[in-house]
C-alpha cells in the first residue's frame, strides 16, 4: 500500500484486522516523485481521473504519475489501472454522465479507449487489455515497453 503519509498512517491496524498484514507492506511518499521499485504489479484505482484538469489540455499530472510507475516497474511487471472508459457516441450513458460530472467535483475527466492507449504510450507502456467489470469500471492493463 503506497500513499501520502497521512493516508497510510492508520493502515496497519486495518490490514491486521483483515488478516492480510503479513502479505502487505505499507509505504508513504508521493507518486509524483518515486514508488517502491521492482514490484510485479502497480495498481491505480480512480487515481488518474482525479488529476485531470479540463482547462489544461496537456494534463501533465496523469502522465507524470504513469511515468513514475514506469521508472519503478520491472521489465516484466504489469500496470493495472481501474477507471471508467468513455464509451463511443450513443453508447454508455453512465460513463458519459461521470465524464460530465467529474469537472464539477474533483476537477477530473474521463478518457476514451484511444486516449488511454495514447496516455499509456506516452508514459512508456503498451496497453495490453481492457476488461469491463460489473461495477461499470474497467481494468486497464499495461506492460512496460
Amino acid at each position: 500500500l503506497f500513499d501520502q503519509p497521512h493516508a497510510v498512517a492508520g493502515a496497519e491496524p486495518v490490514l491486521e484486522a483483515a488478516g492480510v498484514a503479513d502479505r502487505c507492506q505499507v509505504s508513504a511518499g508521493s507518486f509524483f516523485e518515486a514508488l517502491p521499485a521492482g514490484e510485479d504489479a502497480y495498481t491505480l484505482k480512480h487515481i488518474l481521473m482525479d488529476w485531470e484538469n479540463p482547462m489544461d489540455w496537456e494534463n501533465p499530472e496523469p502522465l507524470a504519475i504513469l511515468r513514475t510507475c514506469r521508472r519503478a516497474i520491472g521489465p516484466t511487471g504489469t500496470l493495472v489501472v481501474i477507471e471508467w472508459i468513455i464509451a463511443p457516441p450513443n453508447e454508455g450513458a453512465a460513463e458519459k454522465f461521470i465524464d460530465v460530472a467529474m469537472p464539477i467535483s474533483p476537477g477530473g475527466q474521463g478518457r476514451t479507449r484511444e486516449e488511454w492507449v495514447s496516455l499509456f504510450a506516452a508514459a512508456g507502456f503498451r496497453l495490453t487489455c481492457i476488461a469491463p467489470t460489473s461495477a461499470g469500471v474497467n481494468i486497464i492493463e499495461g506492460s512496460p515497453v
